[in-house]
């Protein structure tokens, strides 16, 4: 275990007071709308872990607790994971060694994909370009949550949460990266739509995406 994983380790089990206080479990997806959530819920960000090591961790917490998360469609996480490596940071994060990302294959949203994207071991990467799956499924293709949400349907699907929680949730627009777009417009041929599709297909299946709609 490097000392990454012993810090990322250490951060989980101080975690365990804001989940135990607010009887809920948040978890939170990267470039999924996390971090206006997590402050909006607990006042602070959390960081990132699955539903899984959540679970070995606390099995009592994680049985009694409302477990819940979000989700986004994977061609749009999967532009704004790369348009975030690309700048390095927004006004409240920082990609880890942002340098590493300062390379020519990142130069175009298409040559990212086919030029360093489909060449890596998604489940090795940073979290931001990880499958959603990966944060609330369980080893046996399980969906570990209570409740799993959709960013494209964020206004309804938070009332459900705050309906559970009996609380107020003021989600505002934490972790964004500028001039946001209609991610269809950076798909400019069909390859880059299969093979986003190929990568992240068990997101797609699991969330029920497609291109076009939610």
């Amino acid at each position: 275990m490097n000392s990454k994983d012993v810090k990322h380790k250490i951060n989980l089990f101080r975690r365990y007071s804001h989940w135990k206080r607010n009887n809920c479990i948040y978890i939170h997806v990267p470039k999924a709308a996390g971090t206006s959530l997590n402050k909006a819920i607990y006042g602070r960000t959390l960081g990132h872990y699955t539903a899984s090591e959540i679970q070995d961790q606390f099995p009592k917490l994680f049985a009694q607790a409302f477990v819940f998360s979000f989700v986004r469609n994977p061609w749009d996480r999967v532009l704004s994971a790369y348009r975030f490596a690309r700048v390095g940071k927004t006004d409240s994060m920082g990609m880890y060694r942002p340098e590493q990302y300062q390379i020519s294959e990142f130069e175009s949203f298409e040559r990212f994909l086919f030029e360093w994207l489909a060449r890596q071991k998604l489940d090795k990467i940073d979290f931001v370009f990880q499958p959603q799956s990966r944060f609330v499924v369980g080893k046996h293709g399980r969906i570990l949550t209570d409740y799993v949400g959709k960013v494209e349907s964020l206004g309804d699907d938070i009332q459900y949460v705050e309906s559970v929680l009996g609380k107020s949730i003021n989600v505002g627009r934490e972790n964004t990266t500028s001039d946001k777009i209609d991610y269809r417009s950076a798909y400019v041929n069909d390859d880059m739509v299969e093979l986003v599709r190929s990568l992240y297909r068990e997101d797609i299946d699991k969330f029920g995406y497609t291109f076009d709609k939610s």
